[in-house]
C-alpha cells in the first residue's frame, strides 16, 4: 500500500508541474512548449484572422498589411519569417490599449531555441531609408527595450546585375530594355521611334528595384493575360537579377492582388522612363500632341 501511495503521489506531482510549465510566458520569458495553438495558414495563405505577412529570405508577401498595422489602434497581424532551412518562425502581433504585444514562437525552428516568448511594447515603428525599410518595436518592458521584427533591403548597388525588359501597350510594341540598352516607342500604325544607347540613371534604377522588392517579385505570382471584359493594357516584364531571371506576363484587367500589384510596378517603371529627357526627346504620338504631353 505504501508503494502504491508513493506511486500515486509521483503521478500527481508530475501532472501538477507539467501543467505549470504550460503557462503563458511573460514579457521576454521563455517556455519550452507552445502555450497555445499556433494556427498554420491554409493552402491559400489565409488563417482565421486573415492573410499572413510572409518573409521568405528577403522577399515579403503582403507587406502592405504590416504597413497598415503600424497605424492601427487595435487588431492583430501575424508575420511569418522562414529560416534558410525553411522552418517558420511566427510573430503574432496584437495591438490593444495603446500598446503592442509580440508573441514570438520558435518551436518549429529545428535549429532555434524552440521557445515561445512574449514582449509588451509601447510602439511599433516603420523606418525607411533609400535602401531599406525597418519594422521595430520600441519601449518594450524587460531586458530588451527594442525588438526588430523585419528589415526589407532593396539596395540595387549591392546586386551584381539588375536589368529589366518591359514591353507594354497594344501588341507589346513599346519597350524599355536596359539589358540591350534599348528604348522603343510605338507611334501611329507601324511607325516606331527607338534609342539604341538607352540607360536609366542609377537613382531611378534604385526606385524601380525598390518597387519590385516591395512587390515581392521573387515570390510566386498568380497572373492572367486574359480579360473577361474590355481588354486592358498588356504587359510583359523580364527581370534579370544577378545570375537569375524572372518573367511575368499579364494584363491590367487582372484584378487579382498580384495583378494589381504588378500593374502598379509597371506603371511606376513607365512613369519614371516617360518623365526622363530621353523619352521626351522622341516624336510625340497624336494622342500626346492632343494632350500637350
Amino acid at each position: 500500500m505504501k508503494k502504491l501511495g508513493l506511486l500515486m503521489l509521483i503521478v500527481m506531482l508530475t501532472f501538477i508541474f507539467g501543467c505549470s510549465d504550460r503557462q503563458e510566458p511573460q514579457n521576454g520569458k521563455k517556455t519550452p512548449e507552445t502555450p497555445r495553438h499556433t494556427e498554420k495558414p491554409g493552402a491559400d495563405g489565409q488563417t482565421s484572422k486573415g492573410a499572413d505577412v510572409v518573409d521568405m529570405h528577403g522577399m515579403v508577401k503582403n507587406l502592405g498589411r504590416l504597413d497598415a498595422f503600424v497605424n492601427e489602434k487595435e487588431g492583430t497581424q501575424r508575420l511569418i519569417r522562414y529560416t534558410i532551412e525553411g522552418d517558420p518562425i511566427y510573430h503574432e502581433l496584437t495591438r490593444k490599449n495603446g500598446r503592442v504585444e509580440l508573441r514570438l514562437d520558435t518551436t518549429m525552428d529545428e535549429y532555434g531555441s524552440g521557445t515561445v516568448m512574449t514582449f509588451d511594447c509601447g510602439r511599433m515603428n516603420r523606418e525607411e531609408t533609400e535602401t531599406q525599410i525597418r519594422y521595430v518595436l520600441t519601449g518594450c518592458a524587460g531586458e530588451r527595450e527594442e525588438v526588430e521584427l523585419l528589415t526589407v533591403h532593396f539596395d540595387v548597388s549591392r546586386q551584381d546585375r539588375f536589368d529589366i525588359v518591359l514591353k507594354y501597350g497594344p501588341g507589346l510594341k513599346n519597350e524599355i530594355n536596359t539589358a540591350e540598352q534599348k528604348l522603343v516607342k510605338s507611334l501611329e500604325g507601324d511607325s516606331m521611334a527607338a534609342v539604341s544607347d538607352f540607360a536609366i540613371p542609377e537613382k531611378d534604377l534604385q526606385k524601380i528595384y525598390r518597387a519590385l522588392v516591395l512587390a515581392g517579385y521573387l515570390t510566386e505570382k498568380k497572373l492572367s493575360a486574359a480579360c473577361s471584359g474590355p481588354a486592358g493594357d498588356a504587359y510583359d516584364l523580364t527581370v534579370y537579377i544577378n545570375s537569375g531571371k524572372r518573367n511575368f506576363r499579364w494584363n491590367s484587367c487582372d484584378g487579382s492582388p498580384d495583378g494589381k500589384q504588378m500593374t502598379a510596378v509597371a506603371k511606376e517603371i513607365i512613369g519614371i522612363v516617360h518623365s526622363g529627357s530621353v523619352y521626351r526627346s522622341l516624336p510625340k504620338t497624336a494622342a500626346e500632341q492632343g494632350t500637350g504631353k
